[in-house]
C-alpha cells in the first residue's frame, strides 16, 4: 500500500479524475519516487497495515499460514510480520517468502504461533547489521525509531533481548545486569550483530500530505514538459480558428505553491506544516502512535 493514491494527487493539482493529461500509471510511479525521497529525508520507514488475520496452520518456528487468504507469491518479501495477539504476541520478524496462504520469516520466532495468534503484515524497516562496539553498557542503533530488537550478539555471545533496555524514540540500547555480556565489546572491529525493526506506524497525516505534494510537483513538471490537450484550439463562428499556448502561468503558480508547501513541511515555517526540525531529530515521533 502506497502512502497515497493517484486520485489524491490528481485532486491536489486539480486534474480531472477521468481523462487527465497523465495516466494513473505514471502518477503512481511519481508516488513511489516521492516515498523514497521522504524516507531519505527522515531516515526512517513509514508503514500501514497491509494484511491482518488469525493464523490457522503451518505452525513452526519460521512459518504460519492463514487459509482465508489468497496472496500473490512473494509479494510480502521484506515486509514485517507482527504477532500482535494470542500466543507469541509482541514478536516482529522479517518476511523472507510467502505463497498464497503461508508466511515464512527470519529469524525464527522465540515462541511458535498457534491458532490463537493474530498477526499483521506491515511495511517497515528491518536491519541485519554488524557494527563496532562502544566499550560501554550502551549503544545506539542507526535507524530510528526502534520498534523491536530481535537479535543481539556481542563477540559471538547471544544476548537475551529481554535483558536489554530498549528506548524506542532514541534507539538507545542499554544492557541490564542479567545480560550475558557486561558491555558492547570494542576490543576488535565488527563484534556487534544487531537485527531489529524500525519505523513509524501508522503513517502520520502530514507525511501522507508530503507524499501527495511531492508527487503533485512531479506531475505538474511532467505536464509543463508535455502538451496540455484541453482547449488548446479555439474555433469561432465565421470560420475563425486559432490556438493558445499551454496555460503555463497557471501551472507554474500551482507548482510554486506546492514547492512552498513541501519546504514548509520538511523544514518548518511559521505557518502550517511545522514539523521538519523536530521530526528529523526524533522528537516529533512522540506525536505519533508507534508499535506497542
Amino acid at each position: 500500500m502506497t502512502y497515497c493514491t493517484s486520485k489524491e494527487v490528481k485532486q491536489a493539482v486539480s486534474y480531472p479524475l477521468d481523462g487527465a493529461p497523465l495516466q494513473d500509471a505514471v502518477i503512481n510511479d511519481f508516488i513511489l519516487d516521492a516515498e523514497e525521497e521522504i524516507e531519505d529525508i527522515y531516515k526512517t520507514k513509514f508503514g500501514n497495515i497491509e494484511q491482518y488475520g488469525t493464523a490457522d496452520g503451518d505452525f513452526a518456528t519460521t512459518t504460519f499460514s492463514d487459509s482465508n487468504k489468497a496472496w500473490d507469491s512473494n509479494v510480502y518479501i521484506g515486509y514485517v510480520a507482527w504477532i500482535y495477539g494470542g500466543t507469541g504476541s509482541g514478536q516482529y520478524r522479517e518476511i523472507t517468502a510467502n505463497d498464497t496462504t503461508k508466511i515464512t520469516v527470519s529469524p525464527a520466532f522465540d515462541t511458535t504461533p498457534d491458532a490463537t495468534s493474530t498477526y499483521r503484515i506491515v511495511k517497515l524497516g528491518y536491519i541485519d547489521e554488524t557494527v563496532d562496539g562502544t566499550g560501554t553498557q550502551e549503544m545506539f542503533v542507526e535507524n530510528q525509531p526502534l520498534v523491536n530488537l530481535n537479535v543481539l550478539t556481542i563477540d559471538s555471545v547471544d544476548i537475551t533481548t529481554t535483558s536489554v533496555y530498549q528506548y524506542k524514540y532514541s534507539g538507545r540500547l542499554l544492557l541490564n545486569s542479567s545480560a550475558e555480556a557486561g558491555w558492547f565489546a570494542s576490543n576488535n572491529p565488527q563484534l556487534i550483530n544487531l537485527k531489529y525493526v524500525y519505523g513509524v506506524y501508522p503513517i502520520p497525516r502530514i507525511i501522507k500530505r508530503l507524499c501527495i505534494v511531492l508527487a503533485g510537483i512531479r506531475t505538474l513538471t511532467a505536464q509543463i514538459a508535455g502538451t496540455y490537450d484541453d482547449f488548446t484550439t479555439v474555433t469561432l463562428p465565421g470560420g475563425f480558428s486559432g490556438s493558445k499556448g499551454e496555460p503555463y502561468t497557471n501551472i507554474r503558480e500551482s507548482l510554486n505553491k506546492l514547492q512552498g508547501e513541501a519546504r514548509g513541511i520538511v523544514y518548518g515555517t511559521q505557518g502550517e506544516g511545522q514539523i521538519g526540525g523536530d521530526f528529523r531529530t526524533g522528537a516529533s515521533y512522540r506525536s505519533y502512535t508507534l508499535f506497542a
